[in-house]
């Protein structure tokens, strides 16, 4: 997997699944494809393994992510024939920073792109004591430090950032997805921390001063990450917080960390940080 693939991957978890278009064709190809997209993306990025880095979903919020011939996932089964495609399908995008249309969800340039940022600065600031980022790449190509904005299905935006943190010749990772209010993520603490890239989990609500947080303490039998933490604001934002013990779930080369960098209740404080409130 190279760092084309790992944006791919990390634009699809970010992307959430649009309502039904109208039934007019181009519309309609256009949310297949999409979808398709998604399916494609996170066989390739190894949906039972995320997405990567420092590090962010993918049945929801968290985002995530079969195997099988995806050259044309829009086309009718071989057994049937294929139904013409419309000429007209290009989907329409926002304004991107250099004043011209998107290539495709994901922001390059701009006020958007510089969110995704925000999250990516926000992470390398609360790295616990005795800890080192990393930069450049792991022996799988994926890159140690990135982030990531892409608008989703329902028209809010998706900030996502990963950054590898390592202590005693282990590498392990920190990651912040955050979605702006507009999201129809679900509104229960635990609800939201388990519909994290739909992994699931055994959670707990913790309070942090006023607010209630929802940490998956124990992940399920998808175990891309070890822990996570779901934070609704009350204006709607969203913000998830993530650790794992492994900088990727690929053949990066680095030895796990023998410790999480957080505590349960550090976890949770961090999914309530102003500095991850972002619009």
């Amino acid at each position: 997997m190279n760092e084309n693939d790992l944006r791919e991957a990390m634009r699809s978890t970010l992307v959430a699944t649009p309502e039904p278009p109208p039934m007019d064709s181009a519309t309609a190809l256009t949310a297949g494809r999409r979808a398709a997209r998604r399916r494609m993306t996170l066989a390739g990025a190894g949906a039972a393994t995320v997405l990567a880095t420092l590090g962010i979903a993918a049945a929801g919020p968290g985002l995530n992510l079969l195997p099988g011939d995806h050259t044309t996932p829009w086309a009718a089964p071989a057994s049937e024939p294929a139904i013409p495609l419309p000429t007209d399908t290009k989907p329409s995008w926002p304004i991107d920073g250099d004043g011209r249309p998107q290539q495709d969800a994901t922001a390059r340039s701009g006020l958007r792109y510089e969110q995704g940022k925000r999250v990516l600065n926000g992470i390398l600031a609360v790295v616990p004591d005795g800890y080192v980022t990393p930069t450049g790449n792991a022996g799988d190509g994926i890159p140690l430090q990135d982030h990531q904005a892409a608008v989703e299905g329902d028209g809010s935006w998706g900030y996502l950032a990963s950054a590898a943190v390592a202590k005693d010749k282990g590498t392990g990772r920190l990651l912040v997805e955050v979605h702006t209010k507009d999201n129809k993520l679900a509104k229960e603490p635990c609800a939201l921390a388990r519909e994290f890239w739909g992994l699931g989990g055994t959670c707990e609500r913790t309070t942090v001063a006023k607010a209630t947080v929802g940490v998956v303490v124990t992940p399920g039998t998808d175990r891309r990450l070890d822990q996570w933490a779901a934070y609704r604001y009350p204006d709607g934002t969203v913000v998830f917080v993530a650790q794992s013990r492994s900088a990727t779930n690929f053949e990066s080369g680095l030895k796990p960390l023998d410790e999480l960098p957080l505590t349960v209740p550090q976890l949770a404080a961090l999914a309530t940080d102003d500095r991850f409130h972002l619009q």
